[in-house]
């Protein structure tokens, strides 16, 4: 059994979806990671484009890369070994420096 899934998951309040396009650089804070979210929009201001901060995930270093395995796995069109998953989600957050 998949341990993210072994306890019931219950919604106690509204939880909205939450669009994104990118993420930022990963930020380590003593035993978790901070990964902060944003969606790419036109600005308000000056009609350029921006990065609209939509959402910052806390989470401890031994979770992260799980649920960073199970978000590649699931969104994986070809097979990768399960070794890689982490490594490749990881590899797409630190990404290009340009796409930060």
């Amino acid at each position: 059994m998949n341990p993210l899934t072994a306890a019931p998951t219950v919604e106690s309040f509204c939880v909205s979806d939450t669009f994104v396009t990118g993420a930022g650089p990963l930020q380590f804070m003593g035993d978790n990671l901070r990964l902060t979210l944003h969606v790419l929009q036109r600005s308000t201001y000056d009609g350029g484009t921006e990065n609209a901060l939509v959402s910052k995930i806390v989470g401890s270093r031994t979770d992260m890369p799980k649920i960073a395995a199970a978000i590649l796995s699931a969104c994986n069109s070809r097979s990768t070994p399960s070794d890689r998953v982490v490594e490749n989600f990881m590899e797409f957050l630190e990404g290009p420096r340009g796409r930060h």
